[in-house]
């Protein structure tokens, strides 16, 4: 048998009654001294839920109520009912502020793990799988940003065209349809010397770019780098791991809404995108790589990197479209490059 003390209301008037409340077998009795004396099956009696230290309640037939401050006793008839179970438990974790705090900390780590490690992992597996039809869509929408703000018409001529476009051709994977890829040139009296990769292959290299360049060895380095990015999917990852992140953030804060609204900015994000460190380093360990095998060292790229650095403090536009920060980290790593095959 279970007994304890409680707090009676009717559900009709505000008054309340202390009564002595006892459970035989599936009946709720209740008894106050010498006034009267009430029975109620078990079945039509339910108990809110566990909320803390709180004053627990059980909800009587008719809107009647009876309250009690003894937490041990509504946990035992919980238990013979077998009700609120799941809810006990959270009331359990909740109450053990060590083992809350435990969990939080754990929280925090597996967040940081699954941003370090488990959304890049991810956002490979997700930008490799995306089709050629949406990379064509992604590209042409982010194409019309770049036109409509940055690009203008090449101003170059055509015989250099066709030079650079056979360079171009001599560089391509052999193990990819060359079909993938496409150079095109535009001039931009904004952002100055330039290129860009993107999804679809089409890779963009500015007028200027190519007129600060001293050598064709330099643009085949560039190129070399923005293959890489192509063939590696670098744009759609560097997307697709900062949405990641976005949506990570906003399912923590509650704020789901949101996410729509960055989906359909998904272009602009890509014409501005800064690639990751990583990236960065794998498409200049790529082109440095390229340049050693021709006997070149990696000298042409890297003096094009530092004339393009310089370059950029007289184009007020280039630090709003960069994607290849760190370029004093970036010319480190190609000299290391360099000492490593000597």
């Amino acid at each position: 048998m279970i007994e304890f003390n409680g707090t009676y209301f009717d559900g009709i008037t505000s008054k309340a009654h202390q009564v002595r409340i006892q459970i035989l077998k599936n009946t709720l009795l209740l008894q106050t001294e010498g006034q009267f004396q009430l029975n109620f099956s078990l079945k039509n009696c339910s108990i809110n839920p566990p909320l803390g230290k709180t004053t627990r309640s059980i909800k009587l037939p008719g809107g009647a109520l009876c309250e009690t401050d003894d937490i041990q006793a509504i946990a035992q008839l919980e238990k013979m009912l077998g009700t609120n179970r799941g809810l006990r438990l959270v009331n359990f974790l909740e109450s053990q502020w060590k083992l809350v705090g435990t969990c939080f900390i754990g929280l925090v780590f597996f967040i940081l793990a699954f941003i370090t490690y488990g959304i890049p992992y991810l956002a490979a597996k997700a930008a490799f799988a995306v089709s050629s039809e949406t990379n064509e869509m992604i590209s042409e929408k982010t194409l019309k940003v770049l036109y409509d703000r940055y690009l203008k018409a090449s101003k170059l001529k055509q015989e250099r065209i066709l030079e650079l476009k056979q360079l171009f051709e001599d560089l391509l994977p052999k193990t990819e349809p060359t079909d993938h890829y496409h150079l095109e040139f535009r001039q931009s009296s904004l952002i100055g010397p330039n290129a860009f990769a993107l999804p679809s292959g089409i890779i963009l290299m500015t007028d200027e770019l190519v007129e600060l360049s001293e050598d064709d060895r330099e643009l085949a380095g560039i190129l070399m780098h923005e293959i890489t990015h192509v063939k590696e999917r670098h744009g759609l990852r560097s997307i697709f791991q900062n949405a990641g992140v976005f949506l990570l953030v906003s399912i923590l804060v509650g704020d789901i809404a949101s996410i729509t609204s960055t989906a359909a900015t998904l272009p602009t994000l890509l014409a501005q995108s800064n690639y990751s460190r990583k990236f960065e380093k794998e498409a200049d360990n790529v082109a440095g790589l390229y340049c050693i095998r021709q006997g070149w060292t990696t000298s042409p790229l890297r003096n094009i990197l530092k004339r393009i650095d310089k370059e950029r403090l007289n184009f007020p536009g280039a630090s709003l479209i960069s994607n290849h920060p760190l370029t004093a980290q970036r010319l480190k790593f190609l000299e290391d490059l360099d000492k490593e095959y000597q």
